[in-house]
């Protein structure tokens, strides 16, 4: 079985591609010339993944991909994107090119990586348009899976927040960070992508995938700071985000959205899950946050051993 993946290189991509070539998948990784993130490249070329030359703003490279594809996993967003990759190029336009060429070259699968809340009234785009593509795949002719996983730790938990404390000795939230969210780990979602694409459990079903806990980035970072023994947190007024986001915008779309993101008002995005029937269907132990947490200060304080 050949599974096409766009979006290889990202976290999630990477994760599947990785869990299906040691399953002994077929894997073709669609990849942008120049890669993006070439050590991600190598790594993939080295489990036995197939590359191709592609990206979701060139719909003739879409078209070569999916020939022969029995399988397509669609990973790729462009929330921080800008110019070319802005996401209303790769997120709109780019999976409705992708999903013209499956149905054309005859693809009998796609697995479509949404997210959390999205809908037709999201307070952001980006949220918008994942729910139109949703709308898409299920009136195309190709059976599908959606997938709606919440944020993935290893940005939102980690890059975004728990890096800069360790790197940096400070971190930025906007507003107060009291609101609890769900964060998911990328290999847990991974599970899931594979299942959907083996097999037929998930066939023709939008799943929405989070984590055991919901958590506020105040305690985020507060497990970080505990962990580490030492960084700051800084709490940036929320309409100092919103004159920020208006003022880079023209500049860089994706951290202008990033922006928005975090000034959202709390009542009109909950981002907080309950786990409980996700997993009374499919048992599994789900990565913690605070696990999570553990393992990136444990990665950080070898990396300080290395350096000295």
């Amino acid at each position: 079985m050949a599974v096409l993946i766009v979006g290889a290189t990202g976290t999630l991509g990477r994760a599947t591609a990785l869990s299906l070539l040691a399953d002994g998948q077929r894997v073709r990784a669609l990849v942008r010339e120049p890669a993006c993130r070439p050590n991600v490249v190598a790594e993939l070329q080295r489990a036995g993944a197939e590359l191709v030359t592609g990206d979701l703003t060139d719909a003739a490279s879409l078209e070569r991909a999916c020939k022969g594809a029995l399988r397509i996993f669609a990973c790729a967003h462009a929330l921080l994107g800008r110019g070319e990759q802005r996401s209303a190029q790769v997120d709109h336009v780019g999976h409705s090119s992708l999903l013209a060429a499956a149905m054309s070259a005859g693809v009998p699968r796609i697995v479509y990586t949404s997210a959390l809340g999205a809908r037709e009234d999201h307070p952001i785009d980006f949220f918008r348009t994942k729910f139109e593509i949703e709308q898409a795949v299920r009136e195309s002719t190709i059976p599908y899976t959606i997938l709606r996983p919440s944020s993935f730790m290893e940005q939102h938990v980690h890059a975004f927040l728990g890096k800069p404390l360790l790197d940096k000795g400070f971190a930025v939230i906007v507003g107060p960070g009291r609101k609890r969210r769900n964060f998911v780990a990328a290999g847990d979602v991974a599970a899931f992508a594979a299942m959907a694409l083996r097999g037929d459990d998930l066939l023709n079903r939008t799943l929405d995938i989070g984590g055991p806990d919901d958590i506020s980035l105040r305690d985020i970072a507060a497990m970080y700071m505990l962990r580490s023994r030492q960084g700051r947190v800084f709490h940036a007024p929320l309409g100092l985000a919103r004159a920020a986001a208006t003022v880079v915008r023209p500049l860089h779309e994706g951290i202008a959205r990033v922006l928005d993101i975090a000034a959202v008002p709390d009542d009109d995005w909950p981002e907080s899950f309950d786990p409980a029937p996700l997993l009374a269907e499919f048992p599994r132990a789900m990565m913690t946050v605070e696990k999570f947490i553990d393992e990136r200060v444990r990665e950080w304080r070898r990396s300080r051993v290395g350096r000295r």
